[in-house]
């Protein structure tokens, strides 16, 4: 049965520790780069492609920042067109290459760097897409699951996909080379239902707030509180990173 509506809540804050906000958040052609003191509501049409898309600025790396805007408006123009995953993957190539045109034409620092995880929901089928640690996880009838693959070192879970350890090292990221460098995205479909709830999340959320909780918080809030409350568990375990949280609703 085709989706027909969706909800999706958005926020991106500097957290408590660093200096500025690397994080680059995006809803469709609605794009974020500054801190939102609460979650924006926003209500696409299904009548068309739902994307979202959240990048986090590699910070040990010079303009961080400048690097998750660069991608991110890049794939905000183009990810209404994608229909498949071996599509997702390849504009995630060319989002990376266009990183490093604007590493060659000075408008970012060399080797700048991001992490990125996007969705794309249509009324019979999604897209999750990721390269670096940025989360996409499914929430669905209680069970959270994540849907996104952790490029960093180390050993993985039984998923295969989740880090059985954080880590501040990636294994690839968009950009954060002095040189091209090809990525390899993961990409994948998925087939929402009813009531389902996607969320994208940089680690700044993630490393400080696990599965469990992230899981309860969006089995007893609605949206919009979910994304707040979340945030919040985030600021209380330290917020030592920049948060950004996109959750995508599909209308039960």
């Amino acid at each position: 049965m085709a989706i027909e509506r969706a909800s999706v809540h958005a926020l991106t804050h500097t957290g408590a520790m660093r200096a500025h906000n690397e994080d680059t958040l995006a809803v469709g052609d609605w794009v974020s780069v500054n801190d939102l003191e609460r979650p924006k509501t926003l209500h696409p049409d299904l009548g068309g492609p739902v994307t979202a898309i959240v990048a986090d600025g590699m910070g040990g790396h010079a303009s961080g920042d400048v690097a998750s805007e660069g991608a991110t408006r890049y794939l905000a123009k183009r990810m209404g067109q994608i229909t498949r995953p071996v599509q997702a993957a390849q504009l995630i190539q060319e989002a990376n290459r266009h990183l490093y045109e604007m590493m060659e034409t000075g408008e970012g620092a060399p080797g700048m760097g991001t992490t990125v995880v996007a969705l794309v929901l249509r009324p019979d089928g999604a897209i999750v897409v990721n390269v670096g640690d940025s989360r996409a996880f499914r929430w669905r009838a209680g069970d959270l699951v994540q849907l996104s693959t952790d490029d960093t070192p180390g050993p993985k879970l039984a998923d295969g996909r989740t880090a059985a350890h954080t880590s501040p090292m990636l294994t690839q990221s968009l950009g954060g080379q002095s040189g091209y460098l090809e990525v390899e995205a993961h990409a994948e479909a998925d087939v929402p239902q009813r009531g389902d709830r996607y969320l994208l999340a940089s680690d700044g959320l993630t490393d400080l707030v696990g599965p469990e909780t992230i899981a309860q918080r969006l089995g007893e809030l609605d949206g919009a509180a979910a994304v707040e409350t979340l945030f919040r568990d985030a600021m209380a375990a330290s917020g030592k990173d920049n948060i950004s949280i996109v959750l995508v609703e599909v209308a039960a």
